[in-house]
């Protein structure tokens, strides 16, 4: 069996053949074994170049489509039968695989709460999501590594995510269709246990989503939103200032305060009813804007961008690669401070010019909750990654003890639960519609197995809108914790 394209390869390299040889004729004895040489060499170089294609399929998977959808032949072994391999959850349940009774159709039973994880894989549309990404390991034309793997009849591969489907679906389901995204890891080992963007489509409804720009139900919002990260951002500030032994006290103004000329002033939610010294338990915990504002800009613009760099935020996150495809975040933005100190107040409550994804989000706060060693975010089960150590010990257990503080007697007192120690931090985002919603957190306070982070656009307080959110993806966690080690 031929590839069209090889057909007309053929046909072309018949025509130029026949040329040479009568050129060679022409140009007597020398000039036709010269030519006979030059078709020798293209003829071998051809059967070399449509061998590779169709024992490896150089890795194209349209090509592998075309092959197995016009080759009637029986398969030699039972283990060629499946068409694709299956996207399968920690548990084995499946995500994405063969559909029935359609050789090139993939079933998604997750529907619309996966479906910018899995992505699609629609006739015309292309393919997006893990379906891409893995593409060459599911249908089993992964390039060859070495020389026993070229030899070998490749075959479709089942690719074992770290999501759970439960969860997955339960954020989806509790996100109620707002715009917004919930991402879940594992701290410890930076295993995504769900990643979902809302709304989202299904298949089915495909064209009329691609209509909808209100609420762009096929944008990912998980890895493309880009947010200001509100109150959330303090996690970061919170860790520099103490990094820099700006941790100490700071008078907040009731009436706010202004960092430089012709500036903005910077108010508090719960403003102090003095002008007393504020300590840093006390303004994380009622969210004080002005003292984060004060600590950051205490530390320096070289202190701000050192540690942003070390985060990672003006970078994108990569969950999942093979070959030359691969999936991920945008980059954040963060502002050049050097030039324009007076941004760096602003920072320091996640507001101004600073923009990030719910997945940098998440990232800050799994760093923190892995005792200040950020382990690389990924979907793919058991993979072996290499931990960076972002934050020391002891800065990252303070800031622990501060979000610590945030849910005991602080603005994140509505996501106790009992028997639970949690950690967390709420956020509210101006922008320029109505706040958006944010709420981060961990758990159990002392040894974090899970860590939580919810956005809501335009949802208004963090508290109200975000927190319920996150509360209940811990209390199905807590029920069920045992099923992750």
């Amino acid at each position: 069996m031929i590839h069209p394209f090889h057909l007309l390869f053929l046909a072309s390299f018949a025509v130029v053949a026949a040329g040479l040889l009568v050129w060679g004729c022409i140009k007597g004895f020398k000039g036709g074994w010269i030519a006979s040489i030059v078709v020798g060499c293209c003829f071998v170089g051809l059967l070399f170049h449509q061998a590779y294609w169709q024992v490896r399929g150089g890795g194209n998977v349209a090509l592998t489509q075309f092959k197995r959808t016009h080759d009637v032949r029986p398969p030699v072994r039972e283990d060629q039968r499946r068409v694709r391999g299956r996207l399968l959850d920690r548990k084995g349940v499946l995500l994405s695989g063969p559909r029935q009774h359609d050789k090139w159709g993939h079933e998604a039973p997750l529907g619309p709460a996966a479906f910018h994880l899995v992505g699609y894989d629609i006739k015309g549309r292309g393919t997006t999501g893990l379906e891409r990404v893995f593409a060459p390991r599911l249908w089993g034309v992964a390039p060859p590594e070495t020389l026993s793997d070229f030899l070998q009849t490749p075959k479709p591969e089942d690719v074992t995510l770290s999501i759970d489907a439960r969860l997955q679906r339960l954020a989806y389901d509790l996100m109620d269709g707002r715009r917004g995204a919930v991402v879940i890891s594992d701290p410890r080992t930076g295993e995504i246990l769900a990643l979902v963007s809302s709304p989202a489509p299904n298949e089915a409804n495909f064209i009329a989503a691609e209509r909808d720009r209100k609420n762009t139900p096929l944008f990912n919002r998980a890895t493309q939103g880009l947010y200001p990260p509100g109150s959330v951002f303090k996690l970061f500030s919170a860790a520099v200032a103490l990094e820099k032994g700006k941790g100490g006290r700071y008078v907040c103004p009731p009436k706010g305060w202004a960092p430089g000329a012709h500036t903005k002033p910077i108010r508090d939610t719960h403003p102090q009813k003095a002008n007393v010294a504020v300590a840093i338990d006390k303004a994380f915990a009622e969210s004080s804007n002005i003292w984060f504002a004060k600590a950051l800009s205490a530390c320096g613009w070289k202190a701000v961008e050192d540690a942003a760099a070390r985060c990672g935020l003006r970078e994108g996150i990569t969950l999942a690669a093979c070959g030359s495809s691969s999936m991920g975040s945008k980059a954040g933005v963060v502002p050049e401070l050097h030039y324009a100190p007076n941004r760096i107040a602003y920072l320091g409550f996640g507001q101004g010019d600073l923009r990030l994804t719910p997945l940098h989000v998440a990232a800050l706060t799994a760093t923190i909750a892995n005792d200040g060693v950020y382990m690389p975010l990924h979907v793919e089960r058991k993979m072996t990654v290499k931990g960076d150590r972002i934050w020391s010990r002891p800065v990252a257990t303070r800031v622990k003890e501060l979000m610590r503080g945030s849910v005991t007697s602080g603005t994140s007192r509505q996501i106790a639960i009992a028997g639970l120690e949690i950690c967390g931090k709420t956020g509210t985002a101006e922008n320029s519609g109505p706040d958006h919603a944010w709420f981060t957190c961990f758990a159990p306070a002392k040894k974090p197995q899970i860590a939580i982070t919810v956005l809501i656009e335009n949802g208004g307080f963090g508290a109200s809108a975000a927190l319920p959110v996150a509360r209940e993806l811990l209390k199905s966690w807590s029920a069920r914790k045992a099923e992750f080690p």
